[in-house]
């Protein structure tokens, strides 16, 4: 890679940005689906609900320093925001050393958009279109512009086959079952995903992530993690006393497992790639 600052210089910037993207993302995965400003006001205590002293909102070392809670009423600061500073460094300093600039800032978009899907579908069950829609056809032309080894025609394909396949999935199941299996915030998702990624990555994550999802889908389930799923409004989206304990009724947010899929292919491309032609 040829950039005007030393590479060790420009690794550590790569970091620290992507600490900051975390924050970010996490604060965005609060507030959208509430319906509250992104913008405004400027990040504030979720059980205090006062605004945090710029010193103790660092990325990483904030949460470190402070052991994981609140400077001023000590309750502790959900793990995932430390998660999401600390693993969207870590991309954005492998995406760094191992894409060229623009695409690896292409990729290191598409990981951040992934993570706040993913933090949303799981906490609220939907996907915000508001993420998906601009985020396809951002897609669109960075795959077009900056990512050559995906191009506007793959990107295209992977649009179209990414939305369609998943949308078809749905369907059928809704019509063997009677009842909605995929949402169509997963088939906006993977339209996106398609859009970055073109088509093998939109197969990829079909692909992986519903191996990953059964997986995780049975153990949630197990777990009881279905009959707690809080609603559009933050109320439990099933009455506890109306709940169907049965596993294929479970409703499991599907989106984390293919933003992890999607995300896996968008790190890992070239790798994948030549050994799966390899075979």
């Amino acid at each position: 890679m040829t950039l005007d600052m030393p590479t060790g210089i420009g690794g550590a910037f790569a970091f620290v940005l992507g600490a900051c993207v975390g924050s970010f993302v996490c604060m965005v995965a609060y507030r959208l689906p509430r319906d509250l400003s992104i913008i405004t006001p400027r990040s504030y205590c979720e059980s205090c609900e006062r605004a945090i002293p710029w010193w103790a909102n660092i990325p990483i070392l904030a949460y470190l320093g402070l052991r994981g809670r609140c400077v001023m009423c000590g309750a502790p600061i959900p793990f995932r925001h430390f998660l999401a500073e600390f693993g969207l460094a870590l991309i954005a300093l492998y995406l760094y050393f191992a894409f060229p600039l623009p695409d690896a800032i292409a990729r290191f978009v598409l990981c951040a958009a992934l993570w706040i899907v993913a933090i949303i579908d799981y906490d609220w069950r939907l996907i915000p279109n508001i993420i998906t829609w601009p985020g396809t056809l951002v897609g669109f032309i960075a795959a077009s512009t900056m990512m050559p080894d995906v191009g506007w025609k793959s990107s295209l394909i992977g649009i179209l086959v990414g939305g369609g396949v998943l949308w078809s999935t749905g369907y059928f199941y809704q019509l063997v079952r009677g009842r909605e299996g995929v949402g169509l915030g997963d088939v906006w998702l993977l339209g996106m995903v398609g859009g970055f990624l073109g088509w093998p990555g939109v197969f990829f994550t079909m692909f992986f992530g519903s191996v990953i999802g059964s997986i995780g889908g049975i153990a949630f389930a197990l777990t009881g993690g279905g009959s707690s799923a809080p609603g559009p409004l933050g109320d439990p989206a099933t009455d506890p006393e109306e709940a169907d304990v049965s596993i294929l009724k479970t409703e499991v947010p599907f989106g984390p497992y293919l933003a992890l899929a999607a995300g896996v292919f968008a790190l890992f491309q070239p790798e994948l790639a030549r050994w799966y032609l390899s075979r």
